[in-house]
């Protein structure tokens, strides 16, 4: 089923706000600021957290359209207080047990959690993150084609790239917008992605460079507070939905059994198999729809070496993957791609 509303959380609604301010008032156009702002919402008018994604859009739109600043969504995003953000407080409640050990973090890790996460709180784009042999690509495709516009893009990825480099420290090597700039502020984007971005592209993307996939058997991790804040924001969201959202986000860090998933979801097997019975799923059948939607993906597109995507999946052993492969598909994974 297609989703028709989309909504934006109120702190993504406040702090454009005051990036607004604050450029307006750097740079002459602070009798427009008082003039739009008059018309806006009230965001108290809104019982929960959640502001439908039309009003964030049409303030956006109302502003550029009276100012013609190019790169508004960048100039509004530089003035954001990153370390104040719900985002990156429940990130790092999430990544705080890794932290604590001084464990490198993978980025992989990272950018699957932050792409999930910042994703579905916004809802200004739905965000896919796809791994590849030496780079990790992450999508931005607007929920609101017809609104939502290039400066919530373009403000969107660089807020999203700031989140992740605060934890790994990793730039973008690319950037690809699907719009075009008429006129392109060079230093600009190298103040704000630290590289060239392109345009006209299909597909509005960050491009990271990794050169090793590195896994361990168990991270220590904690999805709770991420699952927690998504319920909070969602409460209509579906507990077989958490779980499939865990695994997606853990598969190849956290072995995916029963034990490990419920213990990262600060729970005990009991319970997370009576509430996914309740909603008639069970574990195993969620496991495997997610294996086998991202093994397309790592056959078709990504050159990933057979022992690499093993391990992605979630095998301790590239035989145990080859053996459920061939029970999947009738195909062992090497036939499989021969005929792709």
């Amino acid at each position: 089923m297609t989703k028709e509303f989309f909504s934006v959380h109120k702190y993504v609604v406040q702090n454009n706000r005051i990036g607004f301010y604050s450029w307006a008032i750097e740079n002459g156009y602070a009798h427009i600021y008082d003039q739009v702002s008059k018309e806006w919402v009230d965001l108290d008018n809104y019982n929960n957290d959640r502001v439908p994604l039309e009003i964030v859009s049409q303030e956006y739109n109302q502003i550029a359209g009276l100012i013609h600043e190019p790169n508004l969504g960048l100039k509004v995003v530089q003035n954001y207080n990153l370390q104040r953000s719900p985002f990156y407080y429940v990130m790092k409640f999430s990544l705080e047990p890794i932290l604590s050990r001084n464990i490198e973090l993978p980025e992989i890790l990272v950018l699957r959690m932050a792409s999930h996460y910042y994703g579905m709180m916004t809802e200004v784009v739905a965000m896919h993150c796809e791994e590849y042999n030496h780079n990790i690509v992450v999508d931005f495709k607007p929920s609101l084609p017809e609104l939502v516009s290039k400066h919530q893009i373009e403000g969107m990825m660089f807020a999203f790239s700031r989140l992740v480099h605060h934890f790994i420290e990793k730039r973008p090597v690319g950037v690809q917008f699907t719009h075009q700039q008429e006129v392109i502020n060079d230093e600009l984007y190298h103040q704000t992605f630290y590289c060239q971005p392109t345009f006209s592209h299909d597909m509005n993307k960050l491009i990271y460079q990794t050169s090793v996939i590195t896994h361990e058997s168990d991270y220590p991790l904690l999805i709770n507070p991420i699952i927690h804040a998504i319920k909070m924001q969602f409460p209509q969201i579906l507990f077989n939905e958490m779980v499939r959202i865990t695994l997606q986000v853990t598969l190849g860090f956290v072995s995916p059994t029963r034990e490990n998933i419920a213990r990262t979801l600060s729970m005990s097997i009991r319970t997370m198999q009576r509430r996914l019975k309740e909603e008639g799923m069970n574990f195993n059948d969620i496991l495997l729809e997610v294996r086998k939607n991202r093994i397309n993906h790592y056959l078709n597109a990504s050159q990933l070496t057979l022992d690499k995507i093993s391990l992605l999946m979630g095998y301790k052993a590239t035989s145990q993957f080859h053996k459920a492969f061939r029970s999947w598909f009738g195909l062992t994974p090497k036939e499989y791609r021969a005929k792709i």
